[in-house]
């Protein structure tokens, strides 16, 4: 059993978010005698875990839903998999954005002339 300072560092994550995870039911520790919280095996594979699905792109309840899916032996992959194209189709629809964004700006950027002159495309284009 280790400490939360431990765990933390165990498993890369804050103190700070393994509280929050535990605040929001997302995991419960062990309590000591003394009030201190104590971290299994167990839970340190649900946090390892946790993390590598948000480090994946998942949010946290989408990570808990992961989580009871993996700790659910009778569990059908096609569950896991329509969260994760979900999660594909999300990211995809992000990127769209952003690279639009991107062209946007890269465009307005171009029009600049970037010297002297106080006329300024990009300004412009904020203005409108």
């Amino acid at each position: 059993m280790l400490s939360i300072s431990q765990a933390a560092k165990h498993t890369g994550l804050s103190v700070k978010s393994i509280r929050h995870y535990e605040s929001i039911g997302l995991i419960s520790p062990t309590r000591g005698d003394n009030d201190y919280r104590y971290y299994s095996d167990q839970l340190l594979e649900q946090l390892h875990f946790i993390k590598r699905a948000k480090d994946a792109g998942f949010n946290l309840k989408e990570a808990k839903d992961l989580l009871h899916l993996c700790e659910n032996t009778t569990r059908s992959s096609a569950d896991v998999k329509k969260i994760a194209l979900q999660k594909i189709a999300e990211l995809k629809a992000r990127i769209s954005q952003q690279q639009a964004l991107l062209d946007t700006l890269t465009q307005i950027t171009e029009q600049c002339h970037g010297d002297e002159n106080p006329d300024c495309a990009i300004i412009d284009a904020f203005r409108q």
